[in-house]
């Protein structure tokens, strides 16, 4: 193997010198300990490991201190060496050197990529500062929840700064996460400045206009804290608003500093100032629930007597009707407010009074419940008999042709007595008189029939009989008015016995006489309906 050629040839490689500054400890390290071998076996070995170590370290592999070492190390090989291990020692040395030349070239290959891609996001962003009113009016609007009444007039100009503010926060952020990963990425020095020049512009147009805003919004948020705080909280006391109230308010504020982008220095002044506020709405609170404790001991003494009556009440309850039992209560209701009782024991109370009422409206309940399944019942029976009462008349109507004049007569007469009785709607009603009316013309063609084929003595007698009829009533009626006359004069007060017996006995005789007409009519009458049937 020509030795002294290749050693020269690994000579042609170019590495910038490095300075004593730039020398890491391990690097001295290695340098001062190179010296104090003695022999060249040693040193080469002492170098060979400081390279494979220069390489293989995690993170960035220090080439520069590698390549000089490499330097350092390469005479040694033209010293007496056994040629065995020289050439161990040499092939492990151009193993190293085509290593670090390859690892070189890879880490080169992913810094163009990582240059490539921090590019790309530069441009990204150079692109949405360009279209910032676009991203600005696209953006969400800004929500603040509950916004407290101190500031409710100025939530809308605050969500306005606040949603310009969030956009350039997004970018700032971007940005600036865009330098760190310039700063730690393996690059060549001019294209870091080129991208630091770029992202320095960006932020000439991002950073003034955020500051800006932050300093607007942090005056309006200093401003409207301080104004709340100089309206509710006077002398060491809360004024304008209840304790509870000023409380939530403070919350509300708390949580609004926390949404919108404020200085670090109004941040800290209205924290500390809101805190302030909320320690003396604790102290308040504290005070009220002492005032509240105190009056529910009162309440306690004074709800015993109560307790009492409502107890004796309920062992009478059962025995009384609802009426007397509401009366009972409300007498209790009545001493319940002129004594002190706290809202929990009056609602405890009036719970309990509530209970002794149950039992009575349950049963009341349930009689009402009875009394409506009673009357659907009713209902229900009532339309069954409408229902029945029609089909009979349909079917009477049906029936007719082939029935007798008298039975046909009787079963019509006898359905109108059920319509009379039966209690039908107004539109039932109706549908019933329209089939009794068709009904009743049916008889009534019946019995013209009957009559148009009697004979000629038969209708003679039946002229006669009717005659006979129409004067018996007018005579009837004549016995009617002379009986009522009679009853008038023996109502009089001023009679004398004599005449009391008199009238009496001619009452008597008319009432005897009134009933014989009636018999002589009902008599003729069925004789007419013979004929006529």
């Amino acid at each position: 193997m020509n030795f002294t050629a290749e050693p020269c040839q690994e000579t042609s490689e170019t590495t910038p010198s490095i300075t004593a500054k730039e020398m890491s400890q391990a690097y001295r390290d290695f340098e001062a300990k190179l010296a104090s071998f003695s022999t060249p076996e040693e040193r080469i070995t002492h170098g060979l490991s400081f390279m494979r170590s220069a390489i293989s370290q995690e993170g960035t592999p220090r080439f520069r201190e590698f390549w000089e070492a490499r330097k350092l190390v390469l005479p040694f090989f033209k010293e007496n060496i056994n040629p065995a291990i020289r050439s161990n020692l040499w092939g492990e040395y151009v193993e190293l050197t085509v290593e670090a030349r390859k690892l070189k070239e890879i880490l080169e290959e992913q810094s163009a990529f990582a240059i490539e891609q921090i590019d790309l996001a530069v441009t990204a962003l150079e692109k949405e500062r360009e279209s910032f009113e676009t991203l600005l009016a696209q953006a969400a609007d800004i929500q603040f929840g509950g916004a407290t009444p101190s500031i409710a007039a100025k939530t809308t100009a605050y969500a306005t700064l606040q949603k310009e503010l969030n956009l350039l926060n997004t970018l700032a952020a971007r940005l600036n996460g865009l330098r760190k990963e310039v700063v730690k990425t393996d690059m060549r020095i001019r294209f870091k400045t080129k991208f630091f020049k770029r992202l320095s512009e960006l932020g000439d147009k991002i950073f003034p206009r955020r500051k800006e805003l932050i300093e607007q919004v942090s005056q309006e948020f200093a401003r409207d804290v301080e104004s709340f705080c100089d309206a509710h909280f006077q002398n060491g006391t809360a004024v304008g608003a209840p304790y509870y109230a000023l409380r939530e308010e403070i919350k509300s504020l708390q949580g609004m500093a926390k949404l919108l982008t404020l200085s670090s220095a109004v941040f800290n002044k209205t924290r500390l100032k809101l805190s302030e506020c909320w320690d003396l709405v604790k102290s308040l609170e504290k005070e009220h629930k002492k005032e509240i404790l105190a009056k529910k001991a009162v309440s306690s003494e004074n709800r015993q007597a109560i307790d009492a009556k409502v107890a004796e009440l309920a062992a009478q309850s059962a025995e009384m009707s609802l009426n007397e039992l509401n009366q009972q209560i409300d007498a209790v209701l009545a001493e319940m407010r002129t004594i002190d009782l706290h809202r929990d024991d009056v609602r405890a109370l009036r719970d309990e009074l509530a209970k002794l009422r149950a039992p009575h409206l349950q049963a009341q309940e349930e009689k009402a419940k009875a009394m409506e399944e009673q009357e659907r019942e009713k209902l229900r029976i009532k339309r069954e008999k409408i229902s029945a009462l029609k089909d009979n008349i349909h079917n009477l109507i049906k029936e007719s042709a082939g029935l007798e004049l008298d039975i046909l007569m009787q079963r019509f007469e006898s359905l109108q007595q059920e319509a009379k009785a039966v209690d039908a709607t107004k539109i039932d009603q109706q549908h019933i008189d329209r089939a009794l009316r068709q009904l009743r013309d049916l008889v009534l063609e019946r019995k013209e029939s009957s009559l148009l084929n009697l004979s000629e003595d038969d209708a003679k007698a039946l002229e006669n009989l009717r005659l006979v009829l129409q004067q018996k009533k007018q005579r009837r009626q004549e016995i009617k008015e002379q009986l009522e006359t009679v009853r008038r004069m023996l109502g009089g007060s001023n009679l004398d016995f004599e005449k009391a017996m008199l009238y009496q006995e001619l009452l008597e005789q008319e009432k005897e006489r009134l009933e014989k007409a009636n018999a002589g009519i009902d008599e003729i009458e069925k004789k007419i309906n013979g004929f006529e049937g």
